[in-house]
């Protein structure tokens, strides 16, 4: 029996192993060559991107989140409805601001830590809009546009306290009381400007002039004082009764006159051309029935008429030569005139048609006293005067003025056949 012989397989086999085992390695070789060629290839990419980072064309993230040492979130960057949005939060988590869009724009909001708005930017549909919270969440001022101009609002608790905004023709500014209601309000318009005082007080200013008014109510102003041109101006106090004004001006006489609840003048003083001055009554309607004036002179003159206007008594003075009165009828016509003179006075009676029919006065260049009645036509037909020594003289006329008898009759020759005295002729 033959025994095998093992030993040449054993040989081959592990000359087999041998080699199997130096592929490996070799693979193995290859494998690290490879691995730190490409460790070098990263390693000079991240040091690429680090050195430029506008190499990194896109990052699109759906949200992006900034936290502190402590893993607290304190920046957010995301999208909402309106379009992007960032917020921001305090290390303990109060969310102060968040950036964001809205319907016409962008639109910025800070809180205080009681997620109250404190401040605020946005766009609106006119402009831009600044507001300002208390902590309370009342606000305390709004800075815009009105689609004419900026406007300025402060405010307390969310009432308004005072506005200030440009318009179209300039600007205005007002300041509230404590109901909200203006107690100041100033305007400046295209051509004039005006400042009012809680519904008592305003004053306008134009391009000729200024105007004061004050008051307590709409229905009437109690006080106005005015300026314009060429040196007017104006004072007027109205009540319920009626008003006085005064007005003066360079070209024309200071006047003062009154009015009734009508709005007539009724009165009037003014100064006349002549430098003396003029007092006015009027009726209800303006009609003027009253009149006291001074001419150049300083002489004194008082006119009377009725309501229609119609002159029927006027008296006046004359210097050196004393005072007149004179009264007429419906149709102007004088028919009774009173003269005051150095001598004494005088006395005219008229009919309807101002022809003197009595005449009473001083015998010229006497201080007797004289009544002579006139007929129709003017021509007197009855003498009463004082006679020689004082006594009475009675001369009767015909409708010519032809004499026909005088009483006593006075004798002036003496008939020589008898020696009596002859009646003068």
């Amino acid at each position: 029996m033959r025994t095998p012989d093992h030993t040449e397989n054993i040989e081959q086999r592990l000359e087999r192993l041998e080699g199997q085992l130096t592929d490996t390695k070799r693979s193995l070789r290859r494998a690290h060559g490879f691995l730190a060629i490409a460790g070098i290839a990263a390693l000079g990419l991240l040091g690429a991107a680090a050195a430029d980072m506008a190499s990194i064309d896109l990052l699109r993230v759906k949200r992006m989140e900034i936290i502190d040492s402590k893993g607290n979130i304190v920046l957010a960057a995301s999208g909402d409805a309106s379009g992007g949005r960032l917020d921001v939060w305090k290390s303990d988590g109060c969310n102060a601001l968040r950036i964001g869009s809205n319907e016409h724009g962008g639109d910025i909001a800070l809180w205080n830590c009681q997620s109250k708005t404190v401040a605020g930017m946005f766009a609106t549909d006119s402009g831009g809009e600044l507001a300002i919270w208390d902590n309370n969440g009342g606000r305390s001022a709004r800075v815009h546009d009105t689609g004419t101009g900026g406007a300025i609002e402060l405010l307390q608790a969310s009432k308004p306290r005072a506005h200030l905004a440009a318009t179209a023709n300039g600007g205005t500014m007002a300041l509230m009381d404590l109901e909200g209601q203006p107690s100041l309000v100033a305007d400046s318009l295209a051509s004039h400007a005006s400042l009012q005082l809680h519904h008592g007080m305003t004053l306008h200013g134009h391009q000729h002039g200024g105007m004061l008014s004050m008051g307590h109510g709409t229905d009437h102003v109690p006080l106005m004082l005015s300026t314009g041109d060429d040196g007017q101006a104006g004072l007027t106090l109205t009540s319920k009764m009626g008003a006085v004004s005064v007005a003066t001006a360079d070209q024309t006489m200071p006047t003062v006159e009154v009015h009734n609840t009508l709005g007539e003048s009724v009165a009037t003083m003014t100064l006349r051309d002549t430098g003396g001055g003029s007092i006015s009554a009027a009726a209800d309607d303006g009609t003027a029935v009253a009149s006291l004036r001074a001419d150049a002179m300083g002489n004194g003159r008082i006119d009377l008429s009725d309501q229609s206007g119609t002159l029927l008594a006027t008296m006046q003075t004359l210097e050196k030569r004393g005072a007149t009165l004179a009264l007429m009828g419906p149709n102007q016509k004088p028919v009774c005139a009173m003269a005051a003179s150095s001598n004494g006075g005088a006395l005219n009676l008229s009919n309807a048609q101002g022809v003197p029919i009595v005449v009473a006065g001083m015998t010229e260049g006497r201080r007797d006293g004289a009544i002579s009645i006139f007929n129709q036509r003017g021509i007197p037909v009855l003498t009463a005067s004082n006679g020689v020594g004082g006594s009475g003289q009675l001369t009767l006329n015909d409708d010519n003025g032809i004499r026909l008898m005088e009483l006593p009759q006075r004798y002036t020759a003496v008939d020589g056949a008898n020696g009596t005295t002859l009646p003068s002729q």
